[in-house]
């Protein structure tokens, strides 16, 4: 007999409390184990930190075999040093999760993502094979990679499938940008940005989950992209501030931190990088944004204290 059980004995022969009460404190005390034992077992154990040992050193294997052994390989040899592993980590992944241990099922989702890059980087060698342009090469190693990221996603949506989706599509954009005479940094930087606004429509409609990972990176996406694009052209150097604007107000509407600590960051980097840029004396510049910064902060602290909505509503 468990200890609350004994107490309900004693009670009840007591009249302190009648049947009705004691079945109350049943369920709410197994309720209560249940959880406790949910939260352990979603606790890091031994057996997840092997498995994710396991797979980091499968990751510096591959890395040093392509680093030092490159130049001797075959091209069939090539590819079977990405497409092995990469089949591999597919299986183990698998087989992890089937275990139906958190902590296992989070070292297999590791395993996919492991895969997604070495199957995406398994394409990219095929095309280097093939003797194709650079270009085309990153790009289709970057929409493989997506692909694959995505199939994954749609079979067991995870963090790091999320993480996989949204590398592979800063890999694809990067590549966008690489495929001008010279790097583009405004067709990179838009390319992402205008992925990253999908991925953002489709984790507010809840389509994209874990819905956290997706908020947080496609926003940093879209921050990023359109400061990424007005690296090199003053025209699209506003789109920075824009992308601010709309994630700062967007935050605000649908309550998303994220969305705010993304959009003020984003204007810390887009001031700094203007200033440095075009402003002719930059200490000036950086006083008066001082000051007007200060001046903020104490707008805040006054309205803050002042609370003119609470006094329209009383």
């Amino acid at each position: 007999m468990t200890g609350f059980e004994e107490h309900l004995k004693r009670w009840l022969s007591a009249d302190v409390i009648d049947e009705t009460v004691a079945d109350r404190i049943r369920e709410f005390e197994s309720g209560r184990s249940g959880r406790e034992q949910v939260a352990d077992d979603n606790r890091p154990g031994l057996l997840e930190a092997i498995a994710y040992l396991g797979i980091a050193v499968v990751a510096v294997g591959v890395v040093i075999m392509v680093t030092v052994s490159w130049d001797d390989l075959e091209g069939w040899a090539r590819v079977l040093v990405t497409a092995v592993p990469g089949v591999l980590a597919l299986v183990l992944g698998q087989a992890l999760r089937q275990t139906g241990r958190p902590g296992l099922v989070r070292g297999g989702h590791m395993a996919w993502l492991a895969a997604v890059a070495l199957l995406g980087g398994t394409v990219a060698i095929v095309g280097a094979n093939a003797d194709w342009n650079e270009e085309d090469i990153a790009l289709v190693g970057g929409i493989a990679a997506a692909a694959v990221a995505i199939v994954l996603w749609v079979f067991s949506a995870s963090h790091p499938q999320v993480v996989a989706i949204c590398g592979s599509v800063f890999a694809a954009g990067m590549a966008l940008g690489g495929r001008s005479d010279e790097f583009s940094f405004a067709v990179a930087g838009l390319s992402i940005a205008a992925m990253s606004v999908v991925g953002m429509v489709l984790a507010e409609r809840g389509l994209l989950t874990p819905t956290l990972t997706a908020r947080f990176l496609s926003a940093l996406g879209v921050g990023w992209g359109t400061f990424f694009a007005g690296f090199e052209s003053g025209v699209y150097e506003p789109l920075a501030f824009v992308a601010a604007a709309a994630l700062v107000a967007l935050s605000i509407q649908r309550r998303v931190l994220p969305y705010m600590l993304i959009g003020v960051a984003l204007v810390f980097l887009g001031l700094v990088s203007s200033i440095t840029r075009h402003s002719g004396d930059p200490t000036t510049a950086a006083a008066g944004l001082i000051v007007a910064g200060a001046l903020l902060v104490g707008v805040v602290l006054v309205l803050a204290r002042w609370q003119p909505w609470e006094r329209r509503t009383a």
